[in-house]
């Protein structure tokens, strides 16, 4: 348990000083549209960043095999602390009293978490059909938040901003859910191993919940204000692999009355040290896309 809680603090931490190094990077490139990976690529520092990610990527994988979902998952979310942390030295940009709640709650709410999680549960066997259904009715959802967004009677900002936003997150978490599958085949543990078949979709379903939520964000963010969507993609990427692994992977809630109110207690304090970060001008600013990548009229090249 505790080397799991310990992955994936490390994880959330490599995770977001990836990001802000290849911001650092990408607000130098000259080149724009899909050029910039090129002249991104000659960087040694932004390939610094990428390691980093994948690092932090590799870590988060471990942490869903030695701990909790309900813990690992909020741990990664309340990462984007680390953003304003890393802004200071790397961007110049100090926290404020903003900031500093933010991290309080967030640290807050996760140490609660911690002190109530249970020991990670053993995986259950899942069915082939309950696994199918898992994935096509996040699919469903994903594809069906993008439409809405789309749909004319919605004219909110703020309504289509959560709608892509919530559609990123529900990419970004079940890959996640499958980082958790797959992790149970190549790593395994106590409890059922999945079928080499079974492991071999989660790792391509993997990689294709990841590039539906990256792709989501990136339009989410260029649409919208980072602090309106980065708390609807990180509230949905932490609630939908919680979500999966009680459905199908065994790993249940806290049972009881007080256990349940306190561990929902505890994941609404990160929840709102989250928006409460994500309101910050450091996060802001690092979840924005460089201005290289954007047409004169703001529109992507």
């Amino acid at each position: 348990m505790r080397a799991g809680i310990g992955a994936a603090v490390l994880g959330a931490l490599l995770y977001n000083l990836a990001i802000v190094i290849q911001k650092t990077q990408a607000e130098r490139a000259e080149a724009s549209g899909v050029g910039i990976i090129g002249a991104l690529w000659r960087r040694p520092a932004w390939l610094l960043g990428i390691a980093l990610q994948l690092a932090g990527f590799a870590l988060h994988a471990y942490a869903l095999t030695r701990a909790s979902v309900t813990v690992v998952q909020p741990i990664i979310a309340s990462g984007i602390g680390f953003v304003v942390l890393f802004a200071g030295p790397l961007l110049g940009e100090r926290p404020h009293a903003r900031e500093i709640a933010g991290m309080a709650m967030s640290t807050a709410g996760v140490c609660l978490l911690i002190a109530r999680s249970d020991p990670l549960a053993a995986m259950e066997r899942i069915a082939v059909v309950d696994l199918a259904l898992a994935v096509g009715t996040a699919a469903v959802l994903a594809a069906g938040l993008l439409g809405a967004r789309t749909f004319g009677a919605i004219r909110s900002e703020s309504l289509r901003a959560a709608l892509i936003g919530s559609a990123a997150g529900v990419g970004d978490g079940m890959s996640d859910s499958m980082n958790r599958l797959a992790g149970a085949w190549l790593s395994p543990q106590a409890g059922w191993i999945p079928p080499p078949s079974m492991g071999i979709a989660a790792i391509a379903l993997l990689f294709a919940f990841g590039f539906v939520g990256f792709v989501a964000a990136q339009n989410a963010l260029k649409l919208h204000r980072a602090n309106t969507v980065v708390p609807f993609i990180l509230t949905a990427q932490m609630l939908v692999p919680i979500a999966i692994g009680a459905a199908i992977y065994g790993q249940s809630l806290p049972h009881g009355g007080a256990n349940l109110a306190g561990w929902l207690a505890a994941l609404a304090l990160t929840l709102g040290g989250i928006v409460t970060l994500s309101s910050s001008a450091p996060v802001a600013d690092v979840h924005a896309l460089p201005e290289s990548e954007l047409g004169d009229e703001g529109q992507s090249i």
